[in-house]
C-alpha cells in the first residue's frame, strides 16, 4: 500500500509597511505686494501695448497645460487676493478690476488652482466688470456687487 502523501503548503503573508502616498501638490504660494504689482503693471501694459485679446491669448497659453490640482485652503486664497489688492491701490493711478482679475486668475491658474475669471455687464448705466470665483464663490469682490452684471461667456479656460 502507498502511503498517501499530503502535502500542504503553508505561506506565511508578509506585509509591508503601509507608506502614505505622496500627495499632489496642492501647496499654493502667496506671492508678495512687489511680485503683485510687477504682474499687475505688466498685465496693465500688455492691455494697453497689445490689447484684451492678446492679453487674453498671453494668459491662455501659459495656464492650459497647467494640471488643475484640486482645492486650495481659503486662507492661502485670501492672502493672495489681498496681496493682489494691495498692489493694485498702491499702483501709481490704481489698477481696475480687470488688471486684477487677470493677475489673480494668472497667479492661481500657474499653480494649479482651478479658480475661473469672470466678466460682466449692466446696461444701465452701462458698466463693465471682471472677477475671479474658486468653486463657484467669488474670491475678490463681493457677491451682491456681482450680482448686478450680467455675466459674458468664459475667456479663459
Amino acid at each position: 500500500m502507498q502511503a498517501e502523501q499530503s502535502s500542504v503548503v503553508t505561506c506565511d503573508t508578509v506585509t509591508a509597511p503601509v507608506r502614505p502616498q505622496p500627495e499632489a501638490a496642492t501647496s499654493v504660494r502667496a506671492p508678495s505686494v512687489l511680485q503683485c504689482g510687477l504682474i499687475v503693471t505688466f498685465m496693465k501694459l500688455m492691455l494697453r501695448v497689445r490689447g484684451f485679446q492678446s492679453t487674453i491669448e498671453w494668459i491662455r497659453r501659459r495656464v492650459l497645460d497647467v494640471p488643475e490640482t484640486g482645492d486650495a485652503a481659503p486662507a492661502i486664497l485670501k492672502t493672495v487676493e489681498r496681496s493682489v489688492a494691495m498692489a493694485g491701490a498702491l499702483y501709481p493711478g490704481r489698477a481696475m478690476c480687470l488688471e486684477q482679475s487677470l493677475t489673480l486668475y494668472y497667479l492661481l491658474r500657474r499653480q494649479g488652482v482651478p479658480v475661473r475669471y469672470c466678466q460682466g455687464v449692466q446696461p444701465f448705466p452701462f458698466q463693465a466688470h471682471a472677477w475671479v470665483e474658486y468653486l463657484g464663490e467669488v474670491i475678490n469682490d463681493v457677491p451682491d456687487h456681482v450680482k448686478l452684471f450680467a455675466r459674458l461667456p468664459d475667456q479663459l479656460p
